[in-house]
């Protein structure tokens, strides 16, 4: 697999693409395990981090 920018993933992960963008990403996780696994620890993250936010705004 050609090496690819991960940063796209933390985006990805946030909802910040355009939908070619994400569709991009999603056609690249599909065959890049690396990838998905690397996007699921962001969006681990983020769950975190949106439920730190709850906790805090209470």
């Amino acid at each position: 697999m050609a090496r690819y920018d991960r940063t796209d993933l933390g985006a990805y992960s946030l909802g910040l693409l355009d939908a070619a963008e994400t569709a991009r990403v999603e056609r690249h996780l599909s065959a890049c395990p690396d990838c998905r696994q690397e996007a699921r620890e962001f969006e681990a993250v983020r769950s975190m981090l949106d439920h730190l936010g709850r906790a805090e705004s209470t």
